[in-house]
């Protein structure tokens, strides 16, 4: 539902009184934040195409060609992906809030100093973008394909993650299942657990790490690439 339909049937409103309600309005620190999740899908496709875009058009065999030193080259990929992606998921995720904010005809939070919830969420958000689209980039990179990343993640943001979650325990291991303990609040029924979900990330980006990293570093390059 949107913010103005919110607004407009009241902030106290609950599912019991409005029936439109599929599940209880957050507290005013939260507002905003499922919106945010709209923006996972295309920077997890970004990390993926640009794991596998070092493979494309023979840039690899270009990159190789001016530097051979393979761990390096690989470090600073990893760099430059995590930083940029910290950059652009802050900025997608303040300007969410602030719209959300200053839409909500004087009734949410100042839209430039916040909440200290609010911050600290849009923190556990550039989180979660961050470790999952560093996992898309590495798979990419270990598989060299984009499709491979996608496969794997997309179905998990679009819920499949969540429902294997409430049916089987090791479905909370799945990456997207595990970033949404970051970011659940608490009108969900997600349990809000960012360390737990934060340290199963980074167990699966450090796998793929070391993995696509090793035949980044061992493997020959190869006439197609």
């Amino acid at each position: 539902m949107e913010v103005k339909q919110l607004v407009a049937i009241g902030l106290d409103a609950t599912p019991q009184t409005q029936p439109e309600l599929l599940e209880a309005i957050p507290p005013l620190d939260y507002f905003g934040f499922d919106a945010t999740q709209f923006g996972l899908l295309p920077i997890v496709i970004w990390g993926g195409i640009s794991g596998a875009g070092a493979y494309q058009n023979h840039n690899l065999r270009v990159t190789l060609l001016y530097s051979s030193r393979r761990l390096v080259l690989f470090s600073a990929k990893i760099i430059t992906l995590i930083a940029s992606t910290v950059v652009v998921s802050f900025i997608s995720t303040f300007i969410t809030i602030i719209v959300t904010h200053m839409g909500m005809a004087g009734l949410g939070l100042n839209p430039i100093t916040l909440s200290p919830i609010a911050w600290m969420f849009i923190g556990y958000t550039v989180i979660q973008w961050t470790l999952l689209t560093a996992i898309a980039f590495a798979i990419g990179l270990l598989c060299r394909h984009m499709i491979v990343p996608l496969v794997f993640l997309i179905p998990q943001i679009y819920n499949l993650g969540n429902y294997l979650a409430q049916r089987w325990s090791w479905g909370n291991y799945l990456p997207v299942a595990a970033s949404n303990m970051i970011t659940a609040t608490p009108v969900k029924t997600i349990a809000h657990e960012p360390l737990k979900g934060a340290m199963i990330l980074i167990l699966w980006l450090s796998i793929m790490l070391i993995m696509a990293g090793y035949t980044f570093v061992r493997n020959d390059v190869g006439g197609n690439y």
